[in-house]
């Protein structure tokens, strides 16, 4: 895969987000290691691998990442109370309580499909909460179009965190067509984000243009780790 050109670099990117390995410290449902003591030490984990970030879920797991790392922090708020279509950061509350809590950054489901249907402009979302806070804005997507649309509604950044979510979007992980997609369509850095668990997907992720990859239950979580070596244990080892 020929390597793309490097990603327009922008000023507060030199200190809110650098290039390299984003570590998600969201794990999965069916995790142990779900609390935000647990979240923290993860996060602490990450910083001392090299991580130039984290992604962080919820005020309370900020808070707590906050206290026991200097890494940026991407934070999202996934709230299912909210009844909305939207599930990551779904209103300015959500995302003011992520900054309220530590948060460098804050990440939103940018779906318009999704925004319209909760009766939402992305613009006038992203426009309030850059007014109250001034904090850089990562949007969500999974399909070009609204990668194109969150930039013209004020996005920093744009990451391929929901794809597989909505509609039009892939179910094939990584979607490294995704990546190259809006690396060759916008002036942001694009993150690299969902699926990407080995050492060739981080590779191509950057090939394609990626500013930064994102990796999450490869690192951070045992039960989806333990799973693959189980899965390829049975494979290879045949039942008597």
């Amino acid at each position: 895969m020929k390597t793309r050109r490097s990603p327009m670099r922008q000023p507060w990117l030199v200190s809110s987000l650098p290039r390299g390995i984003i570590v998600s410290c969201q794990p999965s449902a069916t995790s142990p290691w779900r609390g935000p003591k647990q979240v923290a030490a993860l996060a602490a984990a990450a910083e001392r691998g090299g991580a130039a970030a984290v992604r962080v879920d919820g005020p309370e797991a900020v808070k707590a990442c906050r206290r026991v790392t200097s890494l940026p922090i991407i934070g999202i708020y996934t709230d299912p109370t909210a009844h909305r279509s939207v599930a990551i950061t779904p209103t300015l509350q959500h995302a003011l309580a992520l900054v309220e809590a530590g948060a460098d950054i804050v990440a939103l489901d940018a779906s318009y499909h999704a925004r319209s249907h909760d009766g939402q402009d992305l613009a006038t979302l992203i426009g309030d909460l850059k007014q109250q806070t001034g904090v850089p804005v990562m949007a969500d997507v999974a399909v070009l179009s609204d990668g194109l649309l969150a930039v013209t509604a004020g996005a920093d950044m744009v990451g391929s965190s929901t794809t597989g979510y909505a509609d039009g979007a892939t179910s094939t992980f990584p979607d490294l067509r995704l990546v190259e997609q809006l690396t060759e369509s916008l002036q942001v850095p694009i993150i690299a984000e969902r699926g990407y668990a080995t050492e060739d997907h981080v590779k191509s992720a950057f090939q394609a243009g990626a500013y930064a990859v994102v990796i999450g239950s490869a690192i951070t979580d045992p039960v989806f780790i333990t799973a693959r070596f189980s899965e390829l244990f049975r494979n290879v080892i045949p039942r008597t």
